[in-house]
């Protein structure tokens, strides 16, 4: 309670700072033609294009053509979106030999779930490695001993082609917490995610606007799911591929404000096949979701002068993701386990707020800290709270 408490104070604390920031600082946000400044320094944002007294800026442009990132200085500065990402669970509903409903255990299907391609991301093609971490406070809450802290490891890289119209992002992420003990059952989900890979690429440009789309694929690279008791054991092979198209913009109006948008639909292409230890029970095919995401964002500071922090922004941010039909249901029956494999409330609708923090740290580096706190009741809720900690570095 005390963690939920901390985390919307800050949510609140952000926005009045989003609301009404020290015109201070916005003398701070730097010129994106490279211009002088106020204080008659020359700036030079775009992480792409920095350079120093011994290395000149960089540029990927063949000699005599410009390069489409030369071309969008200040969307490059643009802090990526934060994200909120956790799949809804499936239910291994319980009932006895009469049929009488008992308790329900939740499974951390497809390798802990497909990304959505709004985490640390925008529309901008970009080239960086990165790695973040997401920890999710009660994602099992039904689950026998109690709430469930899950955490999310992933590693990440992008690069670009054809002169920075378009981008391969890879991410692999690694799971802790998705298994449990008691005296009369186990369930583990192991500790290896499904590989997603985003080609991203640019359908229009200009100064202060990129709209792009693409294609992302979930591998099933990733554990199965086991569950055991003592006279039985039901596994769910990780076996289902997801397709995701998304569409994007990055907007930057001036040298103060961004606003990003993502809008995607994760489409289960195949199933995964639920076997016991005595028999193969069905396919269960998870429920295709719509995420839509909108970020709103403001420099506080740019240019400080320090060594490892040359700017700050602020990040507010909704997150939506809504199933778009019914769950499936397998059956389970025989040896100790009776039930069926389902989503119990069947549709869910999310609506997640984000708010987080952007340090750069330097033209090419920077470390992000957010915060998620769900808006609204269970069923329409996956986790109580998530800590979101994200660093990039660009080349």
């Amino acid at each position: 309670m005390r963690r939920n408490q901390w985390i919307i104070t800050c949510h609140v604390v952000l926005t009045l700072i989003l609301v009404d920031s020290s015109r201070t600082f916005a003398q701070a946000v730097p010129n994106a033609s490279g211009q002088p400044s106020s204080d008659g320094q020359a700036r030079n944002p775009d992480p792409s294009q920095s350079g120093t007294a011994d290395t000149p800026p960089r540029s990927t442009a063949r000699p005599g053509r410009k390069s489409a990132r030369d071309s969008y200085v200040r969307l490059a500065r643009a802090p990526n979106m934060f994200g909120d990402s956790l799949r809804p669970t499936a239910s291994l509903v319980f009932r006895d030999q009469t049929g009488q409903l008992g308790s329900n255990l939740n499974l951390m299907l497809a390798g802990g779930g497909s990304y959505n391609v709004a985490e640390n991301n925008k529309a901008v093609p970009m080239d960086r490695v990165f790695f973040q971490y997401n920890g999710f406070a009660n994602a099992l809450p039904s689950n026998p001993g109690g709430q469930t802290s899950l955490h999310r490891y992933s590693l990440g890289f992008e690069k670009t082609f054809f002169d920075g119209l378009w981008s391969i992002d890879l991410r692999m992420p690694f799971n802790s917490g998705l298994a449990f003990n008691s005296n009369s059952l186990s369930s583990d989900s192991g500790n290896v995610g499904n590989l997603s890979m985003f080609l991203k690429g640019l359908l229009y440009k200009d100064e202060s606007l990129a709209i792009s789309s693409g294609l992302g694929i979930g591998l099933p690279t990733g554990s199965d799911s086991v569950t055991t008791t003592q006279f039985d054991q039901l596994t769910v092979q990780n076996q289902a591929i997801h397709l995701m198209p998304f569409l994007a913009f990055t907007a930057a109006p001036n040298e103060d404000w961004f606003f990003q948008a993502f809008t995607q639909i994760d489409f289960a292409a195949s199933g995964n096949d639920i076997v016991s230890s005595q028999s193969a029970l069905g396919v269960y095919t998870e429920q295709n979701i719509l995420h839509l995401d909108t970020t709103i964002g403001r420099w506080f500071a740019q240019n400080l002068g320090y060594r490892h922090l040359s700017g700050i922004a602020g990040v507010l941010e909704l997150h939506y993701a809504s199933s778009l039909q019914d769950s499936d249901s397998v059956p389970v029956s025989g040896g100790s386990l009776f039930g069926e494999i389902n989503v119990p409330d069947n549709r869910f609708d999310l609506l997640n707020l984000t708010s987080g923090l952007h340090f750069q740290l330097t033209p090419l580096s920077n470390l992000r800290v957010g915060a998620v706190v769900p808006l609204r009741a269970s069923p329409d809720r996956v986790f109580d709270s998530e800590i979101q900690v994200s660093f990039n570095r660009y080349f």
